[in-house]
């Protein structure tokens, strides 16, 4: 390879007499210098000429690991920082592709512009205040979407089952049924017209929960009997949850969070004394 690294350190500093450093010959005697790298190690020969001998100092100063070339410094110290820039090295990109940050300005797939288009057409706010959306299926999905009713009543007979057993549970998921017809999430079906998907519930229980006990799951994931569940059939459009990475990289940039889910403050502890 012509050329790994720039010179490293970036720039060149002060070299610190460590009481503890004193007395051993260093590998790199002139570390503080910034120079350009002689030699590239596999790990394989790390191992190999790493020897017992250790030296620590106090807080924030370097540790010194006996090798076969000579001492090596590490550890964190507040007297410089060390850059390793990389040019021009594709021969090893597989080292860092699992670092690097997704782009949060990706553009977008035919399907994700679909999507976008079809909720900014067709999305409409009601009277009530309620929002009308309407689903983003995917191009001929009647021909791909099978029977469920069979699969469904059988989930709903095993429902029913449960509920008998299960006195709360039955008056909880009862309410939960009401609530869903006055708020009119739901009406009775009084039309039979294709293609139509039965869709099967079930209930969760959480007792120790302070705010909602029962939550009701309807299962969109179900397949039919071609294979293909009404999930399948519909775009997902694009992703709208910020990228993990670049949330976590930003989140420690400040000294004080917050944290929505569980409404608590949390300290990035960015300082090695502390």
């Amino acid at each position: 390879m012509p050329k790994l690294v720039n010179s490293l350190p970036h720039a060149t500093f002060a070299a610190k007499k460590y009481p503890h450093l004193q007395h051993i010959q260093l590998a790199d005697p002139d570390y503080n210098i910034s120079n350009k790298i002689d030699i590239l190690l596999d790990a394989k020969i790390y191992a190999e000429i790493i020897m017992s001998g250790l030296i620590k100092g106090t807080k924030q100063q370097p540790i010194a690991q006996q090798t076969r070339l000579g001492w090596i410094l590490s550890g964190p110290v507040t007297t410089f920082n060390s850059h390793v820039l990389i040019n021009g090295v594709e021969d090893i990109a597989n080292y860092w592709e699992v670092e690097e940050i997704a782009s949060e300005t990706t553009p977008m797939t035919q399907q994700e512009l679909f999507c976008e288009e079809l909720y900014t057409k067709t999305t409409k706010r009601l009277p009530d205040g309620r929002y009308e959306v309407r689903l983003p299926m995917k191009t001929d999905f009647e021909e791909h979407l099978g029977h469920s009713k069979a699969r469904a009543v059988a989930k709903f007979k095993q429902l029913q089952s449960r509920l008998m057993k299960d006195s709360t549970l039955r008056q909880s998921y009862g309410q939960f049924i009401h609530e869903y017809i006055d708020l009119g999430h739901m009406r009775k079906c009084t039309e039979q017209k294709e293609p139509m998907c039965y869709l099967s519930h079930h209930g969760v229980q959480k007792l120790d929960s302070l705010t909602t006990k029962l939550r009701v799951v309807f299962n969109a994931s179900s397949k039919t009997s071609t294979g293909n569940s009404l999930n399948d059939l519909m775009e997902s459009g694009p992703k709208l949850q910020q990228d993990i990475q670049s949330l976590l990289l930003r989140w420690r940039t400040y000294r004080y969070v917050y944290s929505a889910d569980c409404e608590k403050m949390y300290r990035c502890i960015l300082d090695p004394e502390q």
